[in-house]
Order: structure tokens, then C-alpha cells, then sequence
């Protein structure tokens, strides 16, 4: 008997009184709009009535994107277009695309994007750490966001009151050194990788990968308030295995940092003591990996009674001195770190030449040891 075919689906013959039904419907199974087959038992018009009924229900359906197709239509070149602007960085992409990869993908990334529920984002999350959990959501969220604005769901599952693993008490040492101790630090690596870079972080403001991207033609030195000040500019960074990169963490990192009187003279020696071009450089034309640095750090005895505090930790002792013993100001601190600023005017008027950083710093420190007896 040849097929019978509605405008809706297909009714044919199963043999001894069974029919076989066959349409396109998304039902809700994971697939999305998918092709579908029933097989019914009675008569032909039965197969027609059940199409008729099928049709109610799905007549609206349409092909709707997997999770795994929203990301890569949408999510990841609108994230590499924002790479690309500068408005994230490297890492930050990186971090994201492993979540999707080791966390997203593996369990929703063959799914309708119409079939996930905040249930099944509940149980997802569930045994994850806490900082994985809110990264990988992150990500999981703008990808359906996309979904929500191309009409393709109606409201985002991952806006839902989903309760996320618990942050672990952290174990991380938060210690900063006064200038005393500060002083003392440094001083202990004198002669080794760390040194010049110990300067720049501790004195200076920089994240580790910031201070070991300088070059010589970024340091100049300027005369203010009775002593010799170092301007070295941040334009690019390095990474654990020694990469050079132009991208700094955000737009604002790139700035000039101060280094005032003793330690100027040493960011000012080693700059002219260079023959490869960089001021912490490996002396035959390359960079270093941040791990000899820190080596050298971690390595260096302390005196008695003095405990060494990770290197990461010497920008938060700048803020920390600048702000509390030497009296600088939260917001001129918050600029001098790179940071955006808060208000409109901080944001998109306030532009402090060189020379206003290494005024404020260079009066700072003029002021502290003056008071000091």
C-alpha cells in the first residue's frame, strides 16, 4: 500500500492493523528539532487523528541550537572580538574557554538549549569547587543569554536561585611588610633575579609579569624634591614560562610607575648595565621565566625573625604603605596601580602626566623620613 503523506507528517502502514507515524517535532528529549517516529496501533484515520493531535503540539517547534552551537555562534566570537578590543585579557579567555571544555560542554554541550532546566543546573555545580562553580556559570549563563536574546528561550535557566558550592576558607597568605620590613626584603636579594623586580612590585606598584616586561627605553629619571626619581613605564608583561605580551590585564595597567631615592639609583644602574635591551632580561637578549624570580625570592635568607611573604604580595604592601605610612591619598593610590577609578571623572577626564605620579611620590617619601627622628 503506498505511503499516505499529510500536509503535517507522514501515516503509512506498519502491517496487521499498526501505522507508523513520522514528523519533526522538538520533544524536549536533548536532541532539539529533530525527525520523529510513532507507531500507533489501529486504522488509517487513527494515524491521521494522532497526527492532527501531534501537530497541536508542536505546530510552533523549530529548530533550536545545542548548547555547543549557541557557544560557538555566538559566546566565543563575541569573546575573542572583546580580546581583541582589549577589554579582557589572555588569561581571562583562556580560564574561560577551559571551563567550557573540562565542565560545560561534556554535559550540556549536545543539548537543546530549550531542554536545560535549572534542576539539572543544580545538579551540575554540585561537588564542584567554589571558584570552578562560579566560573564555569559565568560562562554557562552568557552563552544562554545569547539563546534568550536570539528568541530562542523565553528566560535563562542559570539566572535561577541556584545555590553554588560553599568558598573554602583560604589558606592564602595575605602578609604585607611595613617599609622597614619592606627594606629588609629587598635588600636580602640584592645581587640576585629578584632584585630589580622586588623594586618594581614593592616600591613601584607592579604585578611580577609587569615588572619583568620593562626595557631600558621605558626607564627615564626625573629630579623632584631633593633626589633622583625613576619613571618606569608598564607597556607589556611576562608570563610564568618567560612569553612576552603587549596585553596588559586591563586598558588602564598601562602606566608609569615611581621609584624614588635609594632604589631609583638601582633601577637607573641596571638599566644602564644592559646590553640585551630589558632591565630584568637573561642577559643574552630573552626574557625570564617568572619562576627564577620567584626562586630567587623565596631562597634569600631574611633576618632574624622576619618570615618572607609570597612576591605577589609586594604590590599589596605598596598600597598598603603608600596608603597608611606614607599618606597619599586612596584615590591618587588607586590611579597610581592602574586602576579605572569609579566616578565619570576619574574614568574619562582625570589624565596624570609622569611628572604628577612622581611628584606625589617622591613629596610622600620626603615627608615620611623627615618625621622620622
Amino acid at each position: 500500500m503506498p505511503r499516505r503523506r499529510s500536509t503535517w507528517g507522514t501515516n503509512e502502514s506498519a502491517g496487521r492493523g499498526y501505522r507508523r507515524l513520522r514528523y519533526w517535532a522538538d520533544e524536549h528529549d536533548g536532541r532539539g528539532y529533530a525527525r520523529h517516529s510513532k507507531t500507533i496501533q489501529g486504522t488509517r484515520r487513527d494515524g491521521d487523528e494522532e497526527l492532527a493531535r501531534l501537530r497541536v503540539l508542536h505546530s510552533e517547534d523549530g529548530p533550536v541550537p545545542t548548547l555547543r552551537q549557541a557557544y560557538e555562534t555566538w559566546w566565543l566570537p563575541d569573546v575573542m572580538a572583546r580580546y581583541d578590543a582589549g577589554e579582557m585579557s589572555k588569561n581571562s579567555v583562556a580560564n574561560y574557554r577551559s571551563k567550557w571544555n573540562k565542565h560545560i560542554a561534556p554535559v550540556f554541550g549536545d543539548m537543546s538549549v530549550a531542554d536545560v532546566t535549572p534542576l539539572d543546573i543544580s545538579e551540575w555545580v554540585t561537588g564542584m569547587g567554589s571558584t570552578t562553580a562560579t566560573l564555569a556559570m559565568n560562562v554557562l549563563r552568557q552563552v544562554l543569554d545569547f539563546c534568550v536574546l536570539y528568541g530562542f528561550i523565553d528566560s535563562n535557566p542559570a539566572s535561577a536561585r541556584i545555590r553554588l558550592p560553599r568558598a573554602e576558607k583560604s589558606t592564602r597568605d595575605k602578609s604585607v611588610y611595613d617599609i622597614a620590613g619592606l627594606t629588609a626584603a629587598i635588600e636580602s636579594v640584592r645581587g640576585t633575579l629578584a632584585y630589580i623586580p622586588a623594586i618594581l612590585c614593592g616600591i613601584g606598584s607592579c604585578r611580577l609579569g609587569e615588572s619583568m616586561g620593562a626595557r631600558v627605553d621605558d626607564v627615564s629619571s626625573i629630579e623632584l624634591n631633593g633626589m633622583t626619581v625613576a619613571i618606569v613605564w608598564v607597556r607589556r608583561q611576562v608570563d610564568r614560562n618567560g612569553n612576552v605580551s603587549a596585553r596588559l590585564k586591563t586598558k588602564t595597567s598601562e602606566r608609569p610607575v615611581v621609584i624614588p631615592e635609594p632604589w631609583s639609583l638601582e633601577v637607573l644602574r641596571a638599566r644602564d648595565a644592559s646590553e640585551d635591551g630589558w632591565l630584568c632580561g637573561d642577559g643574552v637578549g630573552g626574557t625570564l621565566p617568572q619562576w627564577t624570580v620567584r626562586r630567587d625570592w623565596k631562597g634569600a635568607e631574611l633576618p632574624v625573625g622576619m618570615s618572607r611573604i609570597p612576591m605577589c604580595n609586594l604590590r599589596n604592601t605598596w598600597r598598603t604603605i603608600m596608603r597608611w605610612e606614607l599618606g597619599v591619598p586612596e584615590d591618587m593610590c588607586e590611579r597610581m596601580m592602574g586602576h579605572a577609578g569609579k566616578n565619570v571623572g576619574e574614568i574619562h577626564y582625570d589624565r596624570p602626566r609622569e611628572e604628577y605620579f612622581a611628584d606625589v611620590v617622591s613629596a610622600a617619601w620626603c615627608r615620611w623620613r623627615k618625621s622620622k627622628p
